[in-house]
């Protein structure tokens, strides 16, 4: 499947999701996308500890891929579920959508933030996990 318009506007060179390996590496764009802005706010917001604690918390999952996401066994090259993927490409571009908010993210609101973060982390990988199920 070719990524939405607004994930390859957003991120130079994104890969798609035509099969494991493209899905693996649009895996690591849009974490990295959200970790970059997750940083900014860090960088520039004097946050209460507790909040800097779940800032590097998040920061610490974007970092690496939910191991259950990818742990079903696949020929590489294999095509991906249709339906599946298309519920990963819509939590993209909601993850990426939420990382262009963040620069307007202030002290105030940052743990407020966090848990939109969260939240949308936890889509992706259900939509990841749902995928590799009926790769299974």
């Amino acid at each position: 499947m070719e990524a939405p318009d607004e994930l390859r506007a957003k991120i130079a060179d994104f890969p798609g999701y035509g099969n494991d390996i493209e899905l693996r590496h649009s895996d690591e764009y849009v974490r990295a996308y959200l970790g970059e802005a997750l940083a900014a706010i860090g960088a520039r917001c004097t946050l209460a500890p507790d909040v800097r604690q779940r800032l590097d918390d998040v920061l610490l999952r974007v970092e690496f891929a939910d191991p259950r996401a990818f742990a079903t066994h696949r020929v590489a090259g294999e095509t991906e579920p249709e339906d599946g993927v298309r519920a990963v490409a819509r939590a993209d571009v909601a993850t990426v959508e939420l990382a262009d908010r963040a620069a307007a993210i202030d002290a105030e609101s940052a743990s407020r933030f966090l848990d939109e973060a969260v939240g949308a982390l936890d889509a992706r990988d259900a939509a990841l996990r749902a995928v590799a199920m009926k790769m299974a």
